[in-house]
């Protein structure tokens, strides 16, 4: 009998031991993988939804690690692949299809700019769009987009020509090679690209299109609990202003250079953007003055 009361007893302070032991070992860490190579300091474009993701993720509480993709994907393969369930997030310019196949947060990270155009042009067709001030002159023109991009069928719904190709670098060499008359690019990206090709590209100087877009996270559909915690973490930097802080360190410079009051606006209509979108809520976009067209 007391041979088997100290078994007894041995065997709960085994089991004592053991739980003390799970409890004191973390869980590990959630693998979240967004749908893009290894981010580097370089990729200036990519690193600011980089950083918004880590910094919403660790502000929500959650326990997750982001890893990168291992392929380099063009944007409608990203997206395909969150909704096979093979990536997990990614940074997309928002649509009625896309909110149907994926599951978005509806915070925009660009808080809209990316609906904001200026045109690139080539060099030695820098006065193209010299006296085109309505939606009427644009049409006169052509322009160059990526085949995938939502920005296409805003352009022709339009009625505006458009040119397509894969990859952006396609795009630019169309341009200098005048397979089209402009290549409209946001105010938060056409700056830096402009000085990488100075001896062949201009920033048409006078008007700047306009449609109202966002860039979301995205995620596969099963992923509310991912989904939320991005979104609490999102509106967390909100709240203590490390959000305006990224925001103004990523786009302050450019929109600064690309004196939008000093524009001539020609408003286009987004067909592609959800009835869900936020629109009111006036503290998620950016506001600036623009100079509309007499017309």
């Amino acid at each position: 009998m007391r041979t088997l009361l100290s078994a007894v007893v041995l065997l709960l302070m085994l089991s004592g031991f053991a739980s003390k032991a799970a409890e004191a070992k973390p869980n590990p860490a959630r693998v979240v993988v967004y749908g893009s190579p290894l981010i580097s300091a370089e990729q200036t474009a990519q690193m600011y939804p980089f950083k918004l993701l880590t910094a919403a993720l660790k502000a929500s509480g959650g326990n997750y690690q982001l890893k990168p993709a291992n392929l380099d994907m063009v944007q409608s393969r990203v997206l395909k692949e969150i909704e096979l369930g093979n990536v997990d997030v990614y940074w997309s310019m928002t649509s009625i299809e896309r909110e149907k196949q994926l599951l978005p947060v509806r915070i925009p990270l660009d808080k809209g700019l990316n609906g904001w155009r200026l045109l690139l042009l080539a060099a030695d067709q820098a006065d193209i769009a010299e006296g085109v001030d309505s939606l009427k002159g644009l049409r006169r023109l052509s322009f160059l987009q990526g085949h995938d991009w939502p920005d296409t069928q805003i352009l022709r719904f339009n009625q505006l020509k458009v040119l397509t190709a894969p990859h952006p670098e396609q795009l630019f060499d169309m341009l200098a090679r005048h397979r089209a008359s402009a290549f409209p690019r946001s105010v938060i990206e056409i700056e830096q690209e402009q000085q990488k090709a100075r001896e062949r590209f201009v920033v048409e100087p006078e008007l700047v299109m306009h449609y109202p877009s966002a860039v979301y996270f995205f995620f596969n559909k099963t992923e509310k609990q991912l989904a939320a915690d991005v979104e609490r973490g999102l509106q967390m930097l909100r709240k203590n202003g490390q959000f305006e802080l990224l925001f103004q360190q990523r786009y302050g410079d450019a929109i600064k250079k690309a004196r939008l009051a000093q524009r001539r606006v020609i408003e286009l209509k987004n067909p592609l953007l959800p009835p869900e979108t936020p629109l009111s809520d006036s503290s998620l976009w950016y506001q600036q003055q623009l100079k509309m067209p007499a017309d």
